[in-house]
């Protein structure tokens, strides 16, 4: 058992027997106290600059993977900046979770009213990428509660519209239909203008349950459980068992690597506003069979599509014997580049024949060129740094064509002192946290080993216990005894001393009394 006792130490508690051992050890200042540094990259940023959700996205991410819910369920989507990460960290966990998107996608009076742009941009991003367990319901809160059990919903996150009225009736609505011990996060708890009233309901919320957090920045988040959650996380302990120094620090830990993502993204928005990487309208892709000789420009087929946007390229690979392993050159300069699905059909049947979605967790392909991954654990982002990024597909080699080669990309072009800075942060950031959890790898290893003396410690006092115990019991089970025989022979003593017989020989032995006290003369 780990108690976090204050911003600076924690207490381990070993039971052995009834004796009870205790070790205290200082803790390492690094962010989180203990909880491992973020490093989610969310695929989606600030979607058409709206960013109110950006600064809770690592939150998010690390909360599910530690959660691992079967079931995310959404209220307010717009453009899916925090659903989309949900979507993507279920995706990247490889957990079996299912997540619903409820939303009319018609705008509010403080979201703004808009048309079905959204909707459509929104319904195209979630067929391209997580159509295989994510659902969009286009309904009224109200309509599609009945699409949803009581006591089903892991993570419930609520973000329609914000007045008092109309939140509380959301957050009443749906509470039934969460499992106990599952939790509720509402978005804009903080904002106190005009007829903002997420904040009074947060205010009863946290009146009434006893497990809730809140994040102060982007707006605000409100984290609720419904129930007693339980504590099978450091970070479901940190939030809901903390002092007060280490909520602040949690907080702190967040803002932190919010920061960390605006520098890193935020100056390369996914549309409009500045344009510091996409300088070029078009990028061309191509695709090289491994031919008879090797890789060459006689047998590549060649794609165009618009930079710093998705887009799905089609290539038809007619050569039966020139198919695998295959070679995709996403551009020809340094570019910031995301992959998305890539599959393989058969030209001949239509069945899919390889997909790089059979790979996860394994990367489905490697790079090669002036292309690099700064993230081990991202495997669709690429840096090129050049003018020869290469993506290597893991297609065996004696797949043949001819083959339909589909594959869903995100070219950001650029300068390359431009994605030189950007590569430079991105590898600082990655050195550091590395760095953060070898520190941790290391203190934990420290304190694993001093928490096993206090359990070997532990088990030697109770063997001592347990072997004192024993000589007691042998001691007290001889003093009974003892007594048995004192008692018996006071007994057989008094009957001596009150028979006949005794009263009758009482003169005989007072004589030899008398006799042997008396001194013996000499002859």
């Amino acid at each position: 058992m780990i108690e976090l006792l204050s911003c600076a130490r924690y207490r381990y508690f070993v039971h052995g027997g009834s004796a009870i051992l205790q070790v205290e050890a200082t803790k390492t200042t690094t962010p989180g106290f203990g909880l491992p540094p973020s490093r989610f990259l969310p695929r989606r940023y600030k979607p058409r600059n709206v960013g109110s959700w950006s600064g809770h996205l690592a939150f998010a991410s690390d909360l599910i993977a530690v959660t691992q819910p079967s079931l995310i369920v959404e209220l307010g989507t717009h453009w899916g900046e925090a659903y989309f990460t949900f979507c993507q960290t279920v995706e990247e966990r490889g957990l079996n979770c299912l997540c619903y998107a409820v939303d009319h996608w018609l705008g509010d009076e403080h979201a703004g009213q808009y048309g079905e742009e959204v909707f459509d941009e929104v319904s195209q991003y979630n067929d391209r990428f997580y159509k295989q367990f994510s659902y969009l319901i286009r309904k009224s809160f109200d309509e599609a509660l009945s699409q949803f059990a009581d006591d089903s919903i892991d993570l419930l996150h609520i973000d329609g519209l914000h007045t008092y009225e109309a939140v509380r009736h959301d957050f009443n609505s749906w509470l039934p239909k969460v499992k106990p011990g599952g939790m509720i996060l509402l978005h804009d708890i903080c904002p106190k203008h005009q007829d903002f009233g997420v904040w009074r309901l947060w205010d009863e919320i946290k009146a009434d349950f006893p497990d809730t957090f809140e994040f102060h920045h982007s707006w605000g988040l409100g984290v609720v459980g419904k129930g007693n959650v339980t504590r099978s996380s450091l970070l479901s302990e940190l939030l809901f068992d903390g002092s007060q120094e280490v909520r602040e620090e949690l907080r702190r830990h967040y803002v932190i690597y919010a920061s960390h993502l605006e520098n890193l993204l935020g100056r390369f928005p996914a549309s409009g506003g500045r344009q510091a990487l996409y300088s070029a309208p078009e990028v061309r892709v191509q695709v090289f069979p491994f031919g008879e000789h090797g890789y060459s420009e006689e047998n590549t087929q060649v794609r165009k599509m618009a930079s710093g946007a998705w887009d799905t390229l089609v290539f038809d690979l007619r050569d039966p014997n020139a198919l695998g392993p295959l070679r995709v050159d996403p551009g020809s300069g340094p570019a910031v580049i995301e992959v998305g699905d890539v599959l393989i059909h058969s030209g001949e049947s239509g069945d899919l024949v390889w997909s790089s979605q059979d790979w996860r967790p394994e990367p489905a392909f490697t790079v090669g060129g002036t292309a690099e991954r700064p993230f081990s654990d991202n495997q669709s982002f690429v840096i090129s740094t050049g003018d020869d990024p290469q993506i290597l597909l893991a297609v065996p080699a004696d797949l043949k064509g001819p083959a339909k080669l589909t594959i869903s990309l995100k070219i950001s072009p650029g300068s390359p002192q431009a994605v030189e800075i950007f590569t430079l942060q991105l590898k600082r950031l990655t050195t550091e946290f590395q760095q953060q959890l070898s520190a941790m790898d290391l203190e934990r290893d420290s304190l694993a080993i001093q928490l096993g003396d206090a359990a070997a410690q532990a088990q030697q006092a109770a063997a001592a216990r347990d072997a004192t115990q024993r000589s007691l019991s042998q001691t007290q089970q001889s003093l009974s005894q003892a007594e048995h025989r004192l008692a018996a022979a006071e007994n057989t003593l008094f009957g001596m001393q009150h028979s006949l017989s005794w009263k009758v020989t009482e003169p005989v032995r007072k004589m030899m009394a008398l006799l042997r006290s008396k001194p013996r003369t000499e002859p």
